[in-house]
């Protein structure tokens, strides 16, 4: 009998509406036997307690409700049975949004001796039904609640009888087929031990590991950030740690009071150049708890980075971004006739090649690194990173002495990383005994 009344009610309180609550500011929401989409779920963390003559069930998981009823025709004086949740450390109930409905608090001409409430934790009561001639509720209760501004440790509701010196008149019951907790969290998370593997310049992903903590709902997840907005986040634990309804605009909802942990020990985050649009931009990460607070890991940094000097919009030689992305690499030999890119040099003697790196508008590029391949019988091999331009763009490389025959490749790359953007090739001829030098 008691089955099928549960049942009923679960089915009546179903049918009603209940909208998501809407996330504020370090809060999260945790949902109870049904999430935003209509998909049940066990109720984790609501604890039942019953007295004799009272009854308890979940059957939340089974797309039910959290059950609490006095099933006799008479119950015991003093019964009761209820559902409490209990606010995780370090955080705090300041809302509770329910979908429930309750039996047996029909009008009634008898005594004042059953009640159905609702409360938080100190002293406030957020619904309450006992019926009796002159009691304002006058029915069972079936319109979705909920109640905002709270403070409170935990929140709970019960049916109970309140006859002391004997039985109760009716059976009672309560039937939640929702019950939606938003908790406060208003503590950022921690970093520690941050080491930058990879500052991408020559692999294109800049990675870096970390150590990060949280008191409350637990460390959820990275965000990467372009240019003050977040382009993409990365996911720092497994489910339960996930948004359980990621197609609205909401993503801080669970089905567990502490989604996500406490501690994540070495985390990883990479960020490829390929993902980002073009040109420089301000890349930062952060990470974020279960409630949104967010604790900056690194940056934010120029990623990729524009290769050379420059300062705000105009740089201190007059050059723009604009026209540092446009820059053009000009090398030669010092001794070659009309600086020429071919030169035939004695082994052992000392080669020297010099260049220029120019904006678009014919100013020197100053601080530009660039890289110097040699290319030796047709492998080509990276040498040398740190060649600087100096004050106008120019540009020295002397050889070593015991240099064999090879080709030189000098090449510019507007942002690190980044495509070439300007390239020349030396060829260098070495004659060592009358012949062409070409080490084994």
């Amino acid at each position: 009998m008691l089955r099928s009344v549960w049942k009923a009610i679960a089915v009546s309180a179903g049918v009603l509406a209940l909208a998501p609550a809407l996330a504020h500011a370090d809060t999260y929401l945790v949902t109870s036997c049904h999430d935003p989409g209509g998909q049940a779920n066990p109720a984790i963390g609501w604890v039942p307690f019953s007295t004799p003559g009272g009854v308890t069930s979940n059957t939340c998981a089974a797309d039910g409700a959290l059950n609490a009823a006095l099933p006799a025709a008479q119950p015991p004086g003093n019964a009761t049975a209820n559902w409490r949740f209990d606010a995780p450390a370090g955080t705090t109930i300041v809302r509770v949004s329910a979908r429930r409905a309750t039996f047996g608090f029909s009008p009634s001409t008898q005594q004042q001796d059953v009640s159905y409430v609702m409360s938080a934790s100190g002293g406030q009561t957020l619904e309450v039904c006992a019926p009796a001639p002159n009691s304002p509720c006058v029915a069972d209760l079936t319109a979705p609640v909920d109640k905002q501004g709270l403070k409170g440790s935990f929140v709970e509701f019960r049916v109970l009888c309140t006859n002391a010196g004997g039985a109760c008149t009716r059976p009672v019951g309560v039937a939640a087929s929702h019950m939606w907790v938003t908790l406060e969290d208003p503590v950022a998370p921690s970093v520690a031990n941050f080491k930058l593997l990879d500052d991408g310049d020559a692999s294109g992903v800049m990675r870096m590991s970390f150590d990060a903590a949280d008191l409350g709902g637990g460390v959820y997840r990275a965000l990467i950030k372009v240019d003050g907005k977040v382009a993409s986040t990365i996911p720092l634990a497994p489910a339960p740690c996930a948004d359980i309804f990621p197609t609205d605009t909401d993503p801080y909802q669970f089905n567990v009071p502490v989604p996500c942990p406490a501690a994540v020990p070495g985390a990883v985050v990479a960020v490829d150049v390929k993902s980002l649009p073009a040109g420089p931009h301000g890349v930062e990460v952060a990470i974020e708890d279960a409630a949104g607070n967010e604790k900056t890991v690194f940056g934010p940094v120029e990623f990729p980075k524009l290769n050379g000097g420059v300062d705000n919009n105009t740089g201190s030689s007059g050059v723009t971004q604009s026209q540092i992305i446009h820059g053009r690499l000009r090398m030669w030999f010092v001794k070659a006739p009309g600086r020429g890119r071919h030169y035939t040099s004695r082994y052992g003697t000392r080669v020297v090649t010099r260049g220029v790196l120019r904006a678009r508008n014919g100013k020197g590029i100053q601080g530009a690194r660039i890289d110097v391949y040699h290319i030796r019988n047709g492998k080509r091999k990276l040498l040398k990173t740190g060649l600087k331009s100096r004050a106008g763009g120019k540009l020295t490389l002397i050889l070593p002495i015991n240099v064999d025959t090879r080709t030189i490749e000098y090449d510019f790359r507007a942002l690190r990383p980044g495509p070439i953007t300007s390239t020349q090739r030396l060829t260098l001829k070495v004659v060592r005994h009358g012949r062409v030098f070409h080490r084994k």
